[in-house]
């Protein structure tokens, strides 16, 4: 899809330092892919949470798993 649009600069800027891309349009598409797999980040973390799996909250019990 094509559309028009004002960007930030330098937010654009940042992002594209934090993402590692080069383009603008590499940049947005990175940027809503990160945006879109943080809701299923969320429900897999709260899945675990949810299942008595505290030991991923255990900063001593997850030293061992990195």
């Amino acid at each position: 899809m094509r559309t028009v649009i004002d960007i930030d600069k330098e937010l654009l800027e940042a992002a594209q330092h934090e993402l590692g891309t080069s383009t603008m349009k590499e940049t947005v598409n990175a940027a809503l892919q990160e945006i879109a797999g943080r809701a299923k980040r969320r429900e897999a973390f709260e899945y675990w949470c949810s299942r008595d799996n505290t030991d991923l909250l255990d900063p001593e019990f997850m030293k061992q798993a990195w």
